[in-house]
């Protein structure tokens, strides 16, 4: 029964070709908007392959959650090491997220183990493991381009204060006669962290700073637009469902949140057998991630729930990801004609719509191209098109 129940789903049609292209840790080699922090990234770190071991260079990024610090950080690092490799440069990146290790020997341990494999687990201690380390660059030659991502959690560990960060950014102090072999590369959300540390610290980590601003819906459009090409089929998903993600996750910023809403919208089109991603499993997402209280809905004075359920009515009878005005005051005239209501005149509708901005349940934008002049086009983008339409349905009968 079982056996019948897994393989009947993995062999199921799906909208994916590579869902793995929508996961976190997946890193495209073309990272769009974010060419200016790639070319400042590339010229802080000039100097380590035009004069190695001259100089220990450090680098700070910051910005929200979602922005892409962590995918350039990951992109420049490879490509660094690529460069390098081309160069005759033994350059090492590698890439520790401090929100797992969050101590000076997890962080010192995980560098040591990418550089030397074979090193026993046990029986070190963090300035020992270092020490073997920085022994086994110079005698093979090697240089470090450490990132540590989350920086934050490395630093509030009861009892650490600022000890790694301090330890990891003045180390190679000790070597002024020789070679600089290690470089880093910060990664925070906000730079808080720093008002704590050493002055000495405070002013290094300043020196080379790299902020990342939230996107915008048009570069989120751009974003998952692109990565809707790597992991989902031809014809699986229309652009305008593509506009609704990015509008939805506009108010963020956030790519990753963008990038969830995509990946989970596909696999209710593939719980639903449907060859293409529409609007409504793009909302059933979006419920996923960020729940809206129905309550809300059903304590709206009458004519706004009927004004919102003529919302949804309008968008299930097109499919769409918005509707015009038009269509939905036609669908509210039959709707007040069948509860033998009487409909509101058009003027009242503009504050409806108002009011159910307001409250985050209705999103509305001019429209583009496909539309005679301009109109305004209305959008469901925190609740499900069927949980309005059967809640309120229920409750109007």
């Amino acid at each position: 029964m079982a056996y019948d129940i897994i393989s009947g789903e993995i062999g199921r049609p799906s909208v994916f070709k590579d869902e793995s292209k929508l996961f976190p840790d997946h890193v495209p080699m073309n990272l769009v908007h974010r060419e200016p922090q790639l070319r400042s990234l590339s010229r802080a770190f000039r100097a380590i392959l035009e004069t190695p071991g001259a100089i220990s260079q450090k680098v700070t990024l910051v910005g929200d959650v979602g922005v892409g610090k962590t995918a350039v950080a990951k992109r420049f690092g490879s490509t660094l090491e690529s460069i390098a490799k081309e160069r005759g440069i033994d350059l090492r990146y590698v890439h520790v997220n401090c929100y797992k290790d969050r101590t000076l020997f997890l962080v010192v341990k995980k560098v040591t183990q990418h550089i030397i494999p074979a090193i026993p687990d046990r029986g070190f201690s963090a300035q020992e493991l270092f020490e073997t380390l920085w022994n086994t660059l110079e005698d093979e030659g090697i240089y470090l381009l450490l990132a540590l991502d989350e920086i934050d959690f490395l630093i509030s560990v009861a009892g650490e204060k600022e000890a790694p960060l301090y330890f990891l950014s003045r180390a190679t102090d000790e070597f002024l006669n020789r070679k600089q072999r290690m470089s880093l590369i910060l990664v925070t959300r906000n730079l808080d962290f720093i008002a704590g540390l050493d002055k000495s610290v405070q002013s290094t980590l300043l020196h080379n700073v790299i902020r990342f601003e939230n996107y915008s819906a048009a570069q989120l459009y751009d974003i998952i637009r692109l990565r809707s090409m790597e992991s989902l089929k031809e014809g699986a998903i229309d652009d305008d469902v593509l506009l609704m993600i990015s509008d939805m996750a506009s108010p963020r910023g956030d790519a990753r949140y963008a990038l969830e809403l995509l990946w989970r919208a596909g696999k209710y089109a593939d719980s639903e057998a449907s060859n293409r991603v529409l609007p409504e499993h793009v909302r059933k997402a979006q419920l996923d991630v960020s729940q809206f209280p129905m309550q809300i809905v059903l304590d709206l004075p009458l004519h706004e729930r009927l004004f919102l359920l003529s919302v949804a009515k309008a968008l299930k009878k097109t499919k769409s990801a918005y509707v015009t005005m038009g269509e939905v005051e036609a669908s509210y005239r039959i709707l007040c004609e069948d509860m033998k209501v009487e409909a509101r005149k058009h003027t009242q509708f503009w504050e409806y719509l108002q009011n159910l901005k307001n409250l985050g349940i209705l999103h509305t934008k001019i429209s583009g191209a496909g539309f005679r002049g301009k109109t305004t086009l209305i959008g469901m983008l925190s609740l499900s098109v069927e949980a309005v339409e059967k809640n309120l349905s229920a409750v109007l009968k």
